[in-house]
């Protein structure tokens, strides 16, 4: 309640403040979905399964579960895209939620019921592959994080973009990189796109592969478990059919309305340092002093811009 005060009175971070008000109540936010919503959703989702006998109560419950999950992704997205000093700060990256009063409602809306039925398929996904075969579910949650890392790895973005040394930085990095992944798996969050966190590339292909996993544990659950408990393939298939069916409207309708020129931030395949740049490069003449707080907080990206950028700015101001 303190922190959503903050954000909604408009409270700025003071010099002696770690995080600013918005992302202090997003990480709260963040860490509660991860360590609590998901899990437990998972786990209930789970004995739904296990239950011969299968009350309409536990899946209202269930649902009602997501959809304030959804609700709260689809918030704490749509607070960054919407906070004017995130878009004075980044120009490029936020400003994708209209500025039209009915384009925005519309905008969150099928953002929620996208975050929602996402999460619900997941959820779904992962409690079925542990009812059918528990080391199956191991097996994908281990692929799924081994490639994001692997990825990362690999195009020289694995380390986060906090000012840390040693192994502090690789704790942090390995922490921070689980749980954004975790929470783009699960409840989309379009801000997570960033190159600084998941990258537009990443971010795509991640939401699909989700989406895949859905129908995979649906066949695998069909076809491999045998217990007493087990649903039939046509209301499975059926429930299935109607997740996918609100999800894809809603991907559709949000992708619709949003501001066309941060379309291609969903599938870029730019680094960290490329998106630094790029913010770097976008602040006005006036912006000076946001100009240094991207050198100063993220001296690792401006390492590999050269000469030719830095060199004409820094005599520029001396």
């Amino acid at each position: 309640a303190v922190d959503v005060y903050r954000v909604g009175s408009g409270a700025e971070q003071q010099e002696h403040h770690l995080y600013s008000p918005l992302l202090e109540m997003s990480l709260c936010k963040c860490y509660e979905t991860v360590f609590e919503a998901i899990p437990s959703s998972i786990v209930q989702i789970y004995a739904l399964l296990l239950a011969r006998e299968k009350r309409l109560g536990a899946l209202v419950s269930i649902l009602i579960s997501s959809a304030t999950i959804g609700f709260s992704g689809a918030m704490m997205s749509y607070d960054w895209d919407t906070s004017t000093e995130q878009r004075k700060k980044n120009p490029t990256f936020y400003g994708f939620v209209p500025s039209k009063a009915l384009n925005r409602a519309v905008c969150f809306v099928s953002m929620m019921c996208l975050t929602f039925s996402h999460n619900v398929l997941q959820t779904f996904s992962y409690a079925l592959l542990a009812v059918t075969r528990i080391e199956w579910m191991v097996y994908y949650f281990a692929a799924d994080l081994g490639l994001f890392f692997l990825y990362k790895i690999i195009r020289g973005d694995f380390f986060n973009y906090m000012n840390l040394s040693g192994f502090a930085r690789f704790l942090t990095t390995v922490t921070g990189r689980l749980i954004n992944k975790l929470l783009v798996n699960f409840i989309v969050m379009p801000h997570l796109r960033n190159p600084c966190e998941v990258g537009g590339f990443m971010y795509l292909f991640s939401i699909m592969m989700s989406v895949v996993a859905s129908f995979v544990s649906v066949h695998l659950y069909s076809k491999y478990y045998e217990g007493a408990s087990k649903i039939s393939d046509e209301s499975l298939k059926a429930a299935l059919a109607s997740l996918y069916a609100v999800w894809l409207v809603s991907a559709v309708t949000f992708f619709s309305v949003i501001d066309r020129r941060y379309l291609h931030t969903f599938y870029s395949l730019d680094t960290t340092s490329d998106y630094r740049r790029k913010q770097f490069t976008s602040l006005r003449d006036d912006q000076e002093d946001q100009k240094c707080k991207v050198l100063k907080n993220h001296p690792d990206t401006y390492r590999k811009w050269g000469d030719e950028l830095l060199k004409p700015w820094t005599l520029k101001n001396w």
